[in-house]
């Protein structure tokens, strides 16, 4: 009986733990701000969030901000043209709004699902980054360092 007890305790204790893995997720989070010219100021934010050595995710949010209508127009059909190769992609998302004196531009990849041969096709250049179909967290780290991005 004293058995039958601790095994069921055991299950149980199981059952509403699960089983989890040794990794953790963890987040580096890259921030920029910069004066790209007069009147016209950036702000970047990236997030990456992994596990083990890789990136699961990866969001972003720029903010160009001007009180010029004709800089933000310029920026958005850059923008805009920039991700439209990606429309289509299952598990990449984009959006450009402006509103007011400030253009933002949110992007979400999920790199857990993501087809990243699909992305090379799109841009050979991705293959800088994808590695056996996997990013390393490291190069991220590195790759929004180099432009100027703080990083925790």
């Amino acid at each position: 009986m004293r058995k039958v007890l601790l095994t069921v305790l055991l299950v149980t204790v199981l059952m509403v733990t699960g089983c989890s893995s040794s990794e953790e997720t963890k987040t580096l989070t890259c921030t920029r701000n910069a004066t790209v010219t007069t009147g016209v100021r950036m702000e970047l934010s990236y997030k990456a969030t992994y596990k083990g050595d890789y990136v699961e995710l990866i969001e972003t949010e720029e903010k160009v901000i001007s009180d010029n209508e004709s800089v933000l127009d310029t920026y958005k059909t850059s923008i805009e043209s920039l991700y439209s190769p990606y429309k289509d992609v299952e598990y990449y998302n984009y959006s450009v709004d402006v509103s007011g004196d400030t253009l933002t531009s949110k992007t979400r990849i999920d790199y857990s699902k993501i087809d990243t041969d699909k992305l090379i096709e799109i841009d050979s250049a991705n293959a800088s980054l994808i590695k056996d179909g996997k990013i390393k967290i490291d190069d991220i780290r590195t790759m929004y360092e180099s432009t100027g991005a703080t990083c925790k």
